[in-house]
Formats: C-alpha cells, sequence, structure tokens
C-alpha cells in the first residue's frame, strides 16, 4: 500500500469512528466558546428560562471512551437553581437527558442507579430526625414555601410517639424557583443546622407553622426571633452565615441531586429508598406498622393505588 493510501485510510478509519462517538478521548473536538454560546442560546429557548437568568455551560466528562460529552447547564447568578445535565453528541447537533449504552445489562445497570440513589438520599450531613435503625428511612425533597410541604410537616407530627420512633426522617432541601422567599428560608435553615440538628429542626417547625405570615421581605427577621428563644444558639453566626450565604452551595447540592434523580416537584418522599406518595397519616401509619413488623416487605407494595396525590397538589419545578 502506498503512503497516500495509508494516510487515506487512516483518515477515513477516523471519521467513521468520529461519526459514531467510538473516538478515543484524544482526539474529540474541544469545546469552543462559539459552541459554548450556541449551546446556551438553544438550551436558554427550549427550556424557556427567563431572559434575567444567564446560563453558562462546563464541560463535564466524555462518556466511556466515546466522544459523547455530558454536559451542565446552570445559572451564573448563585440565587437562580437552574441546573441541567445534558449529552450531547459528538458534533454537538444531538442533545439528550439520557445516554443508554446497549452494552451494558440493563438489569443489572438499573440495580447500580437504584442502589446509588438509596445509598444518595440519606448518607451525608443531612437534617435527620430519629434512630439511624428505625425500620423506615423517609427522605423528603422539599420546599419551605411550598404549602403541600407544610401539610407534610403536619402529617409528620400527627403520628404518635410510638410511630414516631419507627421512622427516620431526613429533609433534603428543594427550593422551586416559583417562590420567592424559599431559597433563602432553605440557606438559613442550613446555617442553623450548622450550630446543630436541633436548631434546624426548630426552624424548620417555626417556618411551616408560619407559612403564611412569612414573606421575603420578613423573612429573615422573623427567623432571626425565633431563634432567640432557642438555648445555646449563637444568633450572630447564624447571621453571618446568612449574610454571607455559606451553605449556597449545599442547597445546590440538593437541588442537582434531585434534577439528576428526576424529582420534580414538591414533596417528593422515598420511603427505604423508593419513591412513593404520602397523602395522610393513616397510609403512613400503614406502611410504618407493616414495614416494622416485615422489614424486607416493599414500601411501593404496601401503598394503596388510591392513595395519590391529586393533580394539581405537588408543587412542580418549571
Amino acid at each position: 500500500m502506498t503512503m497516500n493510501r495509508m494516510v487515506l485510510a487512516l483518515l477515513a478509519g477516523t471519521v467513521a469512528q468520529a461519526g459514531h462517538g467510538l473516538c478515543a478521548q484524544t482526539a474529540c473536538a474541544p469545546l469552543g466558546d462559539a459552541d459554548k454560546a450556541k449551546l446556551v442560546e438553544y438550551v436558554q429557548k427550549k427550556y424557556k428560562a427567563p431572559p434575567s437568568v444567564h446560563l453558562k455551560v462546563e464541560e463535564g466528562s466524555f462518556v466511556s471512551g466515546t466522544c459523547f460529552r455530558k454536559l451542565q447547564f446552570s445559572a451564573t447568578d448563585a440565587q437562580s437553581s437552574f441546573r441541567l445535565d445534558l449529552f450531547s453528541s459528538p458534533d454537538l447537533r444531538f442533545l439528550t437527558r439520557e445516554l443508554m449504552d446497549s452494552t451494558a445489562d440493563p438489569v443489572a445497570e438499573e440495580r447500580r442507579k437504584t442502589e446509588a440513589l438509596s445509598a444518595g438520599l440519606v448518607k451525608g450531613d443531612f437534617p435527620t430526625r430519629g434512630q439511624t435503625a428505625a425500620p423506615l428511612t423517609l427522605a423528603v425533597f422539599s420546599d419551605f414555601e411550598c404549602p403541600y410541604c407544610a401539610r407534610f410537616a403536619t402529617t409528620m407530627k400527627e403520628l404518635s410517639p410510638e410511630e414516631t420512633a419507627k421512622v427516620r426522617l431526613v429533609f433534603r432541601y428543594m427550593p422551586l424557583p416559583m417562590h420567592p422567599w424559599a431559597r433563602p428560608a432553605a440557606e438559613a435553615a442550613a446555617c442553623a443546622q450548622e450550630q446543630g440538628n436541633s436548631y434546624f429542626w426548630a426552624l424548620h417547625d417555626f417556618i411551616f407553622d408560619h407559612q403564611k405570615e412569612l414573606t421575603r421581605d420578613n423573612l429573615l427577621q422573623k427567623l432571626a426571633e425565633s431563634a432567640k428563644s432557642l438555648s445555646g444558639f449563637d444568633p450572630r453566626k447564624f447571621s453571618s452565615c446568612v449574610v454571607e450565604r455559606r451553605t449556597a452551595a449545599q442547597i445546590d447540592r440538593d437541588i442537582a441531586f434531585a434534577e439528576q434523580n428526576s424529582v420534580d416537584g414538591t414533596p417528593t418522599v422515598f420511603v427505604n429508598g423508593k419513591r412513593i406518595q404520602i397523602v395522610g397519616p393513616e397510609q403512613l401509619r400503614t406502611l410504618i406498622r407493616e414495614l416494622a413488623e416485615t422489614p424486607s416487605a416493599s414500601p411501593v407494595a404496601t401503598a394503596s393505588p388510591a392513595a395519590q396525590l391529586p393533580a394539581g397538589q405537588q408543587a412542580k419545578q418549571h
């Protein structure tokens, strides 16, 4: 084979590889500024992000040695919770939320995702109530301004002490963009947790108990006044944490985890790692009774099909 033919053959092979996304990572085209601008413009229009929300895109890792890449879109303003992970084709023409690998065993992959979700829900320095060994671990993605989240908090309060002793409650932050004071409330509650888990729950209960009285303008003052009655609480430390927004990244991590696992409304509840809709104390009491007696039982199986949240009674993220 002549040198020219060898070169042409190599080029043909490289082009074919790149077209199928099977090229080596070192040969993948870099993401230039013009590419980023086009992608941001598309996502801004596609997902109807308001003009006031300025987006940026960051290049994540390539996928399994191919030229398919993960792209992370987020708002440049830290107060906005917009975040979106998409996969792009090698030529950046196609974007998708999910990239399926046909060489992987889908059953094993689903098991891995389920195990990762279950662990990710509760392993971390999250606000918790109850014993780690409780038969029910209940993780809730919640928004302090969401009325249905307040209703869920009330449902938890209606449990008897014996029932409460069988539940470990894990709180995950998910302030929705539609609620003007949900984000500052989440950051303030996280600041309270810096001084102790009990302080978080004190503010948690105060916010939901007084939800209708709170506004963006009076929120922080009301929380500061409430916190003054807490024994051992340092108001100055709390105030500086809130002003400096030291917990903003913590809230962002919860939001990102929720989005990665298709959690798009509040309250979203997971019982022992499985998503389930809780509509009232009686349904929750049934779950507690059955799972306490048979810890290996599936919480999904114990939920009545009729016990679904009525349409419109869950705050959705748009």
